[in-house]
């Protein structure tokens, strides 16, 4: 996707200037870290972009403080100061929960994966 149709996108969805401009740059930070440029569907770009603000807000357990789940009263506290999350309806909303719950579910699973990794070696 270009960054036009992204830049549109988010403007449908009613995100303020500012926070596109925020999230425009982050990405492109991103992409100067990485060989290979991910690719965000124009659907899931406030996920991806409330996953990355919210992903410090994980319940860790034991002592290599492996983390858990994302702690949802946090996630909530956090997502409720940003304009563009006050703005969205019920439906929408519903998708962007369930979104964030994939991308923890992805994450659970590749660091799983990288443990056992480990321990195999």
């Amino acid at each position: 996707m270009g960054d036009n149709e992204f830049i549109e996108t988010l403007r449908h969805m009613k995100v303020d200037e500012s926070e596109i401009k925020e999230i425009i740059a982050q990405q492109q930070r991103d992409n100067e870290q990485h060989d290979e440029a991910l690719e965000i569907q124009p659907g899931n770009a406030l996920i991806v972009h409330l996953f990355f603000i919210v992903a410090k807000y994980w319940e860790r357990v034991g002592m290599e403080a492996t983390p858990l789940y994302l702690d949802p009263v946090k996630v909530e506290a956090r997502a409720s100061k940003l304009a563009w999350y006050k703005q969205l309806d019920d439906e929408a909303l519903e998708l962007l929960w369930n979104g964030l719950d994939i991308m923890e579910m992805a994450c659970s699973k590749v660091w799983s994966t990288q443990r056992e990794e480990k321990t195999h070696e």
